[in-house]
């Protein structure tokens, strides 16, 4: 019988860092969300939210992460684009899908840069820096140059932002790909959900809710 192939998501060295990350965010996400208590991540206080919340992760659960794998592979998803690098959490976990996909590529862009070097070291960390495109500032900006065709895409960045980023990369999305969107049970979701929900734009969307982590209402959607 042959050996079977570890998926690079399931070994040690991705693994255990996940575990370190994980580990710092538990300490570290709470005392930038007590400093950023009372600012809104929205219109002009986006920024001085984002740097209240610099040291902080905002990652997903180990749960969805898998998802998102998960997700990934079985659409055998090529090129990826992720709104909301933060330090890389989620990005470890799309990589890897595009890895063990047998390549491809994944945009994912951050506005803040310091956050972004850090994940780029992350990545570095893991053995998956080469599938990623990193990319800093506006979404609305870092993103219009994006691949002719896009498999997937994830959205974890300022939740007001959701539905410019959706359709400033919609005209990119083939017949069956996929978006993912993280925290929509946050305030100021409701257009987006009302727009992506409604078939006639284009979408079957469907809400879950992972088990045991903050953040846990999520959409998944499918262009028709």
């Amino acid at each position: 019988m042959s050996k079977s192939i570890i998926p690079w998501i399931a070994t040690d060295r991705v693994t255990s860092l996940l575990k370190e990350l994980y580990a710092d965010a538990a300490i570290k996400d709470p005392l930038a969300r007590a400093s950023a208590s009372g600012i809104k991540p929205t219109g002009d206080d986006i920024p001085v939210f984002f740097k209240s919340m610099r040291k902080a992760y905002m990652a997903v659960g180990w749960e969805f992460g898998k998802l998102l794998y998960s997700l990934a592979r079985t659409t055998h998803a090529k090129t990826i684009v992720e709104f909301g690098t933060s330090f890389g959490v989620s990005t470890i976990f799309l990589a890897a899908a595009l890895r063990d996909n047998g390549g491809g590529k994944l945009i994912t862009t951050e506005y803040d840069a310091e956050k972004s070097e850090q994940a780029r070291r992350n990545l570095a960390a893991t053995g998956l820096e080469e599938w990623v495109d990193f990319r800093v500032g506006d979404a609305r900006e870092s993103l219009t140059d994006s691949p002719d065709q896009i498999d997937m895409l994830f959205l974890d960045g300022a939740k007001e932002l959701y539905i410019e980023v959706l359709k400033l990369l919609e005209p990119r999305f083939r017949s069956g790909s996929v978006i993912a969107s993280d925290n929509t049970d946050h305030d100021g979701m409701e257009s987006f959900l009302a727009y992506i929900q409604n078939p006639a734009n284009g979408y079957i969307s469907s809400a879950i809710l992972t088990s045991g982590e903050r953040g846990k209402a999520h959409e998944i959607s499918i262009r028709h």
